[in-house]
């Protein structure tokens, strides 16, 4: 570990960053803006050469008709076609969903007429096995459990008289 790192704790353990004077840091990382500039100006360079090349097809166009012609028979042609495809994909997309709207609509009516009643029966009988285990327990097990509790009791008063006196 270098020198000039001091002791450090952390749920990854990560180094703390080196300060921009350190003179171990690279030089890349010292210059920091050097390093954002690049594609900022390729990518003012890929727009000049853009431009450039728009005007200069625009100029050759312009003296040549019979070609501009030929371009834009072939460029309406293509988009005929491009429209074509975009009416066919936004039939096959209207399809979908109404496909799909139906088939929600089955299965809110299967969980409407199907499951509700099945939900239904289900806590009818919860509510049964409830006030079932009620009564069992207020007629049966509690008499049980109260006898339990005078014989314990009758057997721990028999058994203080009956010890011996130490």
């Amino acid at each position: 570990m270098p020198e000039n790192y001091t002791q450090y704790t952390g749920v990854f353990d990560i180094p703390p960053a080196p300060h921009p004077t350190d003179p171990n840091l690279p030089e890349m990382q010292r210059r920091g803006a050097a390093g954002r500039r690049l594609p900022m100006l390729a990518a003012l360079a890929l727009a000049v050469v853009l431009i450039a090349g728009v005007i200069l097809f625009s100029v050759f166009m312009f003296r040549n008709p019979a070609t501009a012609a030929t371009l834009r028979d072939i460029f309406l042609v293509v988009l005929g076609v491009q429209s074509m495809m975009i009416g066919l994909l936004l039939l096959a997309i209207l399809t979908a969903i109404v496909y799909v709207v139906l088939k929600l609509h089955d299965l809110i009516h299967l969980l409407q007429t199907e499951l509700h009643p099945i939900m239904q029966q289900a806590d009818d009988t919860v509510r049964t096995v409830r006030s079932r285990a009620i009564f069992i327990s207020d007629s049966a097990v509690k008499p049980i459990i109260e006898v339990m509790a005078c014989v314990a009791a009758v057997k721990s008063i028999i058994r203080s008289f009956t010890r011996s006196q130490q």
